[in-house]
């Protein structure tokens, strides 16, 4: 059996990477085939692959295999494309979802909104909520498989062993994002931090988008706290440097919550509209009090542990879910 690994986007990248190194692991064969920002993903987990141009049409005319894993974009039709060969070659596919969002326009041909959805045969969901959600956006029932997340189970496998709650946590690191309140966000964590005793570094990671950071900088500077400015490639090394990692509504929350890291959604002044906050894994943090709170108790909640257990081992699940399909 061979199975042919597809991905573009960032978040199905990670899943798709996760799940081909389950199946290697299990001594799959498996020939993985990268896309845009993917290319990076696949490098950051350790999978090999094979990085594709812009032009993708050329490696279907080449592929052969038993299976199609994909991941699925929202701009890049690498994924609905490759979904439509592999139903005109009468190979099963199967699509992985990595987030709780436009669940059916992932399978929407970007350029033609009026054409018919490109489902592949088997499409994945992380929980109830994401299955109920998938349904709701007109995704047949019969395609969903509640299996979980590849990516978030393999964070789960590398997770920090915990602080005790008695140690204070002395490295934090904050990152921003442009157009959420970020520079009146970042003026109360200083405040907040000021305080902070335990404080030995606060390191600000920037995001990509975020292309005027001078306000933030001298902020910063004149706050006279420990700072820094975090340029690595590697999130996830980074992370494992953390105590505390608080952001606004970046995906690099959930990352570090799955990684045993408590971790903040300053959501103060700006709509809350990360998942993972409603969901206990990540703690909304509405006010100065609730931050300077959090520094001092942060908590890991029933929820939190109920949705690890459920998300751990997935990116086995998936594999076998591959396996099983033919």
């Amino acid at each position: 059996m061979k199975i042919l690994a597809i991905a573009h986007d960032p978040g199905g990248a990670n899943a798709v990477a996760a799940t081909v190194a389950a199946l290697r692991t299990a001594g799959t064969q498996v020939e993985a085939y990268a896309k845009g920002p993917a290319i990076r993903q696949f490098q950051r987990l350790e999978v090999a692959c094979t990085p594709i141009s812009e032009e993708h049409q050329n490696l279907f005319v080449r592929l052969t295999g038993d299976i199609l894993l994909t991941g699925t974009s929202q701009y890049d039709e690498f994924e609905r494309d490759a979904i439509l060969w592999a139903r005109q070659e009468r190979i099963p596919s199967i699509a992985v979802i990595d987030y709780w969002a436009n669940y059916g326009q992932r399978f929407q041909p970007f350029n033609n909104p009026n054409a018919e959805p490109n489902f592949p045969d088997i499409i994945t969901a992380l929980d109830e909520l994401c299955a109920a959600g998938m349904i709701a956006d007109g995704i047949p029932e019969k395609r969903i498989r509640v299996v979980g997340q590849p990516y978030f189970a393999w964070l789960i496998s590398r997770q920090k062993c915990r602080k005790s709650i008695l140690k204070p946590r002395e490295n934090i690191l904050f990152a921003s994002q442009p157009n959420a309140n970020e520079i009146e966000i970042l003026r109360i964590l200083i405040k907040v931090l000021t305080d902070y005793k335990p404080l030995k570094k606060l390191l600000i990671r920037f995001h990509p988008r975020q292309g005027e950071c001078r306000a933030s900088l001298d902020l910063l500077a004149q706050s006279g706290l420990p700072f820094a400015i975090d340029e690595s490639t590697d999130t996830l090394a980074t992370l494992r440097q953390q105590d505390i990692m608080l952001g606004i509504t970046s995906i690099i929350l959930i990352e570090a919550a799955l990684m045993g890291i408590p971790a903040g959604s300053l959501v103060i002044g700006v709509d809350d509209t990360l998942i993972t906050n409603q969901r206990g894994i990540t703690i909304p943090l509405n006010s100065s009090e609730k931050l300077r709170e959090f520094l001092y108790f942060p908590q890991y909640g029933e929820i939190e542990e109920q949705f690890v257990e459920q998300q751990r081992d997935a990116d086995f699940r998936v594999a076998q879910l591959c396996k099983a399909i033919i």
